[in-house]
């Protein structure tokens, strides 16, 4: 079955497609969906290495987001711009010459296979594409628009539009972004307000006005979000001060792989240094990579006078591959790969660098040995990181002094190399990718978005067009889910159960508070779940259930219910266990353990915990899984004894 597609469109560049394509893809992969990120051309000089060669910084985290291994299909186009005189082209993981030399406007004809081949691979693959633009898709000068408009064609791709609040004219951008797009309209499903910060009751009038003239719904606002990931465009990257050492990323004119210093927002003061003023007072120096070291080094000469000084005083520098390069004796590049000639460098290593046509593109995990001052913290360390150039002639890894000059990009998003130099770690792009997620799960109409991917089918669950499961079926009895309120039982059930279950909900809205609550978890559901609402008769609930796998939510209730209703729930929990052998299917149960609490003073109160725990305990003896949850995380519970 061929995937289902969502292109992420903008007003602009920088608007933040790339991060609400992650935070979409994270959003999927909660829900079970195996999603994918696709950008058919992208412009950039950050770029990671991954197996099959080397894909713009912006996929490779989108698909971490996804959860699948980044490809370089999902960014089949990476244009590395060499300043304003033209740009190396990378197709499908590997540089191309040949395409590298030509004019721009000449080079689409020969992407247009590569990109359509990629795209349809993934398509076969995946359950859901999320397609991000690149700019604006209304750049009628460049139609037909390969990036934004082609692609999603050959997708059949829907598409929201997203526009940047704090850069001012949104409203101006989205309406007129929208009638450009003449027939191309019709794909779009919602408008999206980005990196929002004040009152939301100012901006909120806009919706019905952006929704009269169009016809096309707000899907939400975003707020400006304060997330440590890396940034796709290092000239918009503007770092948060932190508490830390002062860290001086010295930003010269065609610097490149910004992204790897993320973590230096949370573990440090880091600032991108345009003048040796800028740099000065600074505890740690920082010479990033360089798309073209032949043409910063007049830049980087300037800083010779602060850069010695500096080493002088026995501060420690990082020199990260086109930095390191810079700091050599001698740059020879006599066949022009990236600016021919010969250059002499600012001789603070013993090294000269050749050019040469073969690009070096490979991971690398290295031991870390022998270092000495600031940078002896690192000893006895493996630190994994990956290379990324045309230069020839320096160590992998070498120290002179405090200077530490390396081809190792990505050193400092190392854990262990971050408790080393800063005393603690960043929190990782797992936790921010989370964050991203849960502010779009907040702010945003999903609900909207999964209807018009034919997630929903009328009232019902199963994907259109597609099986109710695609999914092997799981395997049969009772997992038991445990916890306290809030302990994150019923998420950890969710991401359990994945996309295809039926849910048993057993809570009943008697107040207003439970109706809201009852509400508030409908909505985190995934759309594609099954919901019955029972608050008694599980194992009739049970033998109703459409999937494979059932989810009950959750039984601390429906003991409650029973105790009203004059059942036993002893012999109700023992009837259900009957009813889950029989039904060969996989139920996860979810139920709080109220047994550690304070003794409740009310006679009623003690009988319902006492029973509680009996339950608890017949189901967890019945069971083939069971866990506690503890502050969101699961712990397993060792298994039955047999006999």
């Amino acid at each position: 079955m061929r995937a289902r597609a969502l292109a992420v469109w903008g007003t602009g560049s920088g608007v933040g497609k790339s991060f609400l394509t992650a935070g979409l893809l994270r959003h999927f992969r909660r829900l079970g969906l195996r999603a994918a990120p696709f950008k058919a051309q992208n412009m950039s000089n950050h770029a990671r290495v991954v197996a099959g060669g080397e894909m713009a910084s912006a996929q490779w985290l989108q698909a971490l987001a996804a959860g699948v291994p980044p490809d370089p299909r999902m960014n089949p186009v990476l244009v590395k711009p060499f300043g304003e005189r033209g740009s190396q082209v990378v197709v499908l993981g590997q540089v191309d010459p040949r395409l590298s030399r030509l004019p721009w406007r000449e080079r689409r004809p020969h992407l247009l296979a590569p990109v359509r081949e990629a795209l349809e691979g993934l398509l076969r693959e995946y359950d859901l594409l999320v397609l991000e633009g690149a700019g604006s898709p209304v750049e009628r000068n460049l139609w037909p628009d390969l990036p934004n408009l082609q692609a999603a064609a050959w997708a059949d791709a829907r598409a929201l539009l997203v526009a940047d609040v704090d850069q001012g004219g949104s409203l101006g951008a989205l309406f007129g972004t929208w009638a450009l797009l003449g027939e191309h309209r019709e794909r779009l499903v919602g408008f999206v307000l980005n990196k929002f910060r004040g009152d939301l009751s100012l901006l909120e009038p806009a919706y019905g006005l952006l929704r009269g003239w169009t016809g096309v719904p707000v899907l939400g606002t975003l707020p400006l979000l304060p997330l440590d990931l890396p940034e796709e465009d290092g000239f918009r990257y503007r770092p948060r001060t932190g508490e830390g050492p002062k860290v001086a990323v010295l930003r010269y004119p065609h610097a490149a792989n910004l992204d790897e210093f993320w973590p230096l927002s949370e573990l440090a003061r880091p600032l991108y240094a345009r003048t040796p003023e800028e740099a000065e007072g600074a505890d740690l120096l920082i010479l990033p990579g360089s798309r073209l070291p032949a043409r910063d080094l007049p830049w980087l000469r300037g800083f010779l006078p602060l850069i010695r000084e500096h080493t002088q005083r026995g501060k420690p520098l990082l020199a990260v591959c086109g930095g390191a390069e810079m700091l050599s004796e001698l740059l020879v590049d006599e066949e022009g790969v990236e600016e021919r000639g010969v250059f002499p460098g600012l001789g603070l290593l013993p090294f000269r660098v050749r050019m040469a046509r073969e690009k070096t593109v490979r991971r690398r995990r290295v031991r870390l040995e022998g270092l000495e001052g600031f940078w002896g913290r690192l000893n006895g360390l493996e630190a994994e990181g990956y290379e990324i150039h045309h230069g020839q002639g320096l160590p992998l890894l070498h120290q002179e002094g405090p200077l530490l000059a390396t081809w190792l990009h990505g050193l400092l998003e190392d854990p262990a190399v971050q408790r080393a130099l800063f005393g603690r770690e960043a929190r990782g792009l797992e936790a921010a990718l989370e964050g991203l997620a849960d502010a779009v799960e907040a702010h945003l109409d999903l609900g909207h978005l999964h209807r018009a991917l034919g997630l929903v089918r009328g009232g019902g669950v199963a994907l259109e067009g597609g099986p109710s499961s695609p999914d092997p079926p799981p395997p049969p009895g009772l997992v038991l889910l445990l916890g306290g309120a809030k302990s994150g039982k019923s998420r950890f059930a969710q991401r359990l159960a994945g996309p295809f279950a039926t849910l048993i909900a057993t809570a009943e809205a008697r107040d207003e508070e439970m109706a809201e609550r009852i509400a508030r978890h409908r909505a985190e559901r995934p759309p594609t779940w099954e919901t019955l609402e029972e608050p008694r008769d599980l194992a009739g609930a049970l033998r109703r259930a459409r999937h494979p796998t059932v989810v009950v939510d959750c039984l601390t209730l429906w003991v409650a219910n029973l105790l009203e209703g004059g059942l036993d729930p002893l012999a109700e929990a023992g009837r259900f266990l009957e009813a889950v052998r029989k039904s060969g299917k996989r139920v996860i149960a979810v139920s709080n353990e109220v047994g550690m609490g304070i003794v409740p003073a009310h006679p009623l109160a003690r009988r319902y915990r006492d029973l509680l725990g009996q339950v608890n305990a017949l189901l967890a003896e019945g069971a083939e899984e069971a866990y506690l949850l503890v502050a969101g995380r699961p712990l397993p519970l060792p298994p039955r004894r047999s006999g």
